[in-house]
């Protein structure tokens, strides 16, 4: 039997249940009426026939359209089909596919007095492979055979169009599971595939949404195929290595200025007598000094030690400021390279020179 069938059945017994009451409350007023009206003879026959008419479509409008139309809440298709309600949203585990397990979500939707049975297959990737659209059904409980339509194929692969034949589990409460085979009519072999009913509101409305439906698919593939879902994440590819660049320039000028400040800050001039700058010295002053003690024209050569140690100090102070022209240039052909670091080391480490003035000849 059917148990769809149910519909038809409650809407034609409720409908004439209606007039036949109708009838026997308010009938031989409406008898009279209609006699008194119309006359004997010819008149009143047609007046009853006119009667009959309009209950006749009272009787339709009843069946096929006031009680059709409360057909659709939930509560009133409960109670009608009992045990044999099956519309909701189920689950679908189809085994032994050419692509390997796969995951279907169906839908058993209310249409009139009967239902739309329609829903879309996964694979293990959450990639939708293939849908359904019923275009036959036959339901006679606890079996239901039907013929579908999948419009993702072209045809070229085979599966185009396929049959199914489900059976619903048999207890004193609505149907929660089934189990049966799809096969595509080009198609030599069977899939064997498993339902599972889903119960709770909360599981329906995520599968709903595309953000948390994740969950209930890894749920139910876990229970059926005892296998997880291809969900994770991609490896994070470490970031290719970046080549250090090292500011040579930089430490160049760095450590020349410090050699510079230590230089001039350790480097202490001891006081020499003339005749020390004879062999090692080759400012042009101490060439100059050399010549006149050797042409014994400086007799004392005490007279020129403040000149020789005011030349040393100058020879030096002149090999500093050299250096910082040399940094200077340096800089200049490399913009962009000095920081605000080096600048205070700058400040900090380069001494404040002042030349001092060439005392005069005693």
């Amino acid at each position: 039997m059917n148990p769809y069938s149910r519909f038809r059945l409650v809407s034609s017994t409720a409908s004439a249940a209606i007039i036949v009451a109708g009838l026997c409350a308010f009938g031989r007023p409406l008898l009279t009426a209609v006699a008194d009206a119309a006359g004997p003879g010819t008149g009143l026959w047609i007046a009853l026939g006119g009667a009959v008419t309009v209950l006749v479509v009272f009787w339709l409008a009843l069946t096929e359209a006031i009680f059709p139309s409360l057909f659709r809440f939930d509560a009133v298709r409960r109670a009608i089909l009992g045990k044999y309600y099956i519309e909701g949203t189920w689950l679908q585990a189809e085994r032994g596919t050419a692509g390997g397990h796969r995951l279907a979500v169906i839908d058993i939707q209310p249409s009139g007095r009967t239902f739309i049975f329609s829903g879309y297959a996964l694979n293990k990737d959450l990639e939708i492979e293939s849908n359904t659209l019923i275009e036959f059904s036959k339901f006679e409980w606890p079996f239901m055979t039907y013929k579908y339509r999948n419009s993702l194929s072209d045809g070229a692969d085979g599966q185009r169009e396929g049959v199914g034949e489900i059976q619903f589990e048999m207890n004193r409460s609505a149907a929660t599971r089934f189990n049966g085979y799809v096969q595509y009519v080009k198609a030599a072999r069977r899939i064997k595939i498993e339902g599972a009913k889903l119960t709770k509101n909360s599981e329906v409305k995520r599968l709903r949404s595309l953000e948390s439906r994740k969950v209930v698919l890894e749920k139910y593939w876990s229970l059926f195929f005892n296998t997880s879902l291809n969900t994770g994440a991609a490896a994070v590819q470490p970031a290719a290595a970046r080549p250090v660049i090292v500011e040579t320039t930089r430490a160049v000028v760095a450590e020349r200025r410090q050699a510079a400040s230590a230089s001039t800050e350790s480097k202490v001039v001891p006081r020499r007598r003339a005749s020390d700058w004879r062999a090692e010295d080759t400012t042009p002053t101490a060439d100059r000094i050399r010549a006149k003690i050797e042409a014994e024209e400086i007799e004392d050569e005490d007279v020129y030690e403040e000149e020789f140690e005011d030349e040393a100090e100058l020879d030096a102070e002149i090999e500093v400021d050299a250096a910082d022209e040399q940094d200077e240039a340096i800089m200049e052909d490399n913009p962009g390279q000095e920081t605000a670091e080096v600048a205070d080391e700058e400040n900090d480490d380069e001494p404040a020179i002042r030349r001092r003035g060439r005392p005069a000849a005693r």
